[in-house]
This record gives C-alpha cells, structure tokens and sequence, in this order.
C-alpha cells in the first residue's frame, strides 16, 4: 500500500494557531485512537483533544479498555460478558509542552509524537490503574476531507487512516497486555471552532474479514442536533484490504438504531460531570443497522451492542455540555462489489453517537 505523505501531513498537522495571541478560545483539534485485539477481543481507545490556546486552554485526554468480566482481577468468568475501564482528566497545556513541527506533544503522563509517518503515543494514569504505550506506521489509505464543514456556529474538518500496524504494551492494574501486529489499529483527526451544546454526531469505525481473510473496513459519519430531529447528510468510507474502495454518499445510506425496552442506568466515565448526571436512567442501543447502496453496490452491517459508556463533556465558555456515548461490539456483514456478494462474520465494531 501506498502512503501519499502530503496528504498524510496535512491530515495529521497541529491545526490550533496556537502562537497567535488573539487564537479563539472555541478551537478544538484532537488525536483518535482505537486498537483491537482479534484474538482476545480486547479493544482499547484513546482521544487527546486539545482546547482553546496555550496558556487559558486545556487538553483532555480520555481512555477506555473493554476487557472480558472478570480480566482485571486474572479470572475471566465469562467471555460472553464484557466490562469498560477508563479514564477523563483535563490538563493545562502551555507551548513548552509542545513542538508543532514535527508534531510533538510531552507532560509527564502523556506523550503523542508524529514524525513523518511514525506515531508514538504513551500514557498513564495512576487512579485508574491504565498505562499504555505503543508505537507504529499507518499501511491504509489516509483520507483527507479539506472542506471545513458548518458545524453549529463554528465548523469542523477531519480525516481517518483506518489501518496502523503497531506494537507496544496496554496496562491494567496488574495485567500487561502485549500489542503486535496482529492488532487492528483505527486513527482519525478531527478539528474546528464550535462549542458543545446543540450539536452531535453519530460515527463508527467496523472491522471484518471474510473467511478467506480479505479484510473489509467501513468508517460512518453523519451529523445530527442533540434532539436526533436533524441530520446532516451521511458518508461511509470502504476500505478493502486497506485500500479506500467506494464511498456511499446521502440518501443512499440508511442509519437505524434499536433500543433496549426498559430505561437502564449508564456508566458513566468519571470525569467533572459525572456526577452531576450519574443518576439518571436513559434508553440504551441494542443493535445499530445500517445500509448502503446505489446503482452498483450494497453493503449491510449489523452491530448487536456489548457496552456502552458515557462520557459527559462541559464547554466553560458557554456553560454547555453534551454526552458522548461509546458503543462497542461484534459485527456481521454482507456487501456486493465488482458483482460478487461476500459476508464477514464475528469482526468488532466501535462507535459514538453524540447528543
């Protein structure tokens, strides 16, 4: 595969002005990982947001590790039943922690570096017992979407590179998980002016592979207002064997979500609102179906959801906040390409639908 460097740069390049005085306070500009281990189906995500400037700003970093019941404390009960890990703080960030070019983030918990194609990212957090450090390249198509779309009174850009091969270490209390290649590696880059409050998305990023071991990979995104009355158009990358292969656009995708009967009471990631909104029940997904399709092609993927935790994120300046809801679970898949059907069974699939 090959990797087109400039439009690698200017995926990854630090969009914040962030040595101009008069830098808005409303700019945010993050780094989104996720990594999945076929074999074990432990799957790891890690985002680091920076927000506003340098000096009144701050960075938010946020992790979550789903592992089986019972791995934490060396007994797996049952691998049919999973549970969430994680951690949300927010950090002041000055311009001595960074080097913008090449990319190069450092505190002492916290460590993301770009340089050319190689990506290192560390961190630590005593509280929750999770340490991670790993390192690699990307070896799927980058894609880069430049236009900086409306996004509530601001805008936002971002792009994806839904393959990596990494390798390194995943902590958890006691338990050291080895990264190799075998790993699945998701990264995108999102970036713009807006504040939280009226506005969301909903996103998911689904590995698969056909029995013979092609590989499929879909990445979604469709905006959305926080009631879920009004959505923007949807897009849908396909990646075939790490290489971009059709993009489904608009009405020729249909996103539907089924919920669980009864109200349950969400995990909530720890974090400054927490527990202000710890207490409520909500409607759970169960499932997430979505399908695409125009004259030549169709794709169908089905995602039963295995966990689901919330992060709840406060904007300062206009005294809003939004939920952040992460899903995760094992996916099927059927598509039609180049006129030949195929179906993929038992991949993994993460996804955030946000209001």
């Amino acid at each position: 595969m090959t990797i087109h460097k400039q439009i690698l740069h200017l995926l990854e390049e630090f969009k914040i002005p962030a040595t101009d005085p008069y830098c808005p306070e409303d700019w945010k500009d993050w780094y989104h990982y996720i990594l999945y281990d076929p074999v074990s189906k432990i799957r790891i995500l890690y985002n680091l947001c920076f927000n506003g400037r340098p000096g009144t700003g701050y960075i938010t970093d946020t992790c979550f590790i789903t592992v089986p019941k019972g791995f934490a404390g060396h007994r797996v009960a049952d691998m049919a039943e999973w549970e969430t890990y994680g951690f949300a703080r927010n950090t002041d960030w000055s311009l001595d922690h960074l080097v913008i070019q090449p990319l190069h983030f450092q505190t002492e918990n916290i460590l993301l570096s770009i340089r050319n194609d190689e990506t290192s990212i560390s961190a630590a957090d005593r509280r929750s017992g999770i340490a991670f450090n790993v390192c690699g390249h990307p070896v799927a198509t980058p894609v880069y979407v430049p236009e900086l779309a409306p996004y509530g009174n601001g805008f936002i850009g971002w792009g994806v590179v839904p393959g990596f091969r990494m390798n390194g270490w995943i902590q958890l209390g006691a338990q050291c998980i080895t990264v190799d290649e075998r790993w699945y590696c998701y990264h995108d880059r999102n970036f713009g002016r807006f504040n939280w409050g009226a506005i969301g998305w909903t996103w998911f990023v689904l590995n698969a592979s056909e029995k013979d071991g092609r590989n499929w990979c879909y990445v979604l995104h469709r905006s959305n207002d926080n009631q879920f009355r009004k959505f923007g158009a949807p897009i849908l990358f396909v990646f075939c064997e790490q290489a971009l292969k059709k993009v489904f656009l608009g009405n020729g995708i249909d996103v539907r979500f089924f919920w669980e009967a009864q109200d349950q009471r969400p995990p909530v990631l720890p974090g400054a609102m927490a527990s202000i909104f710890g207490d409520r029940s909500i409607t759970r997904p169960s499932k997430l179906i979505v399908r695409a399709a125009d004259e030549t092609d169709f794709a169908t993927l089905t995602m039963p959801v295995q966990t689901h935790t919330e992060l709840i994120v406060p904007d300062s300046e206009r005294k809003q906040y939004t939920f952040i809801k992460e899903l995760s679970g094992r996916a099927n898949t059927t598509q039609l390409f180049d006129g030949q059907k195929s179906t993929c069974k038992d991949g993994f699939f993460y996804a955030e639908h946000v209001h």
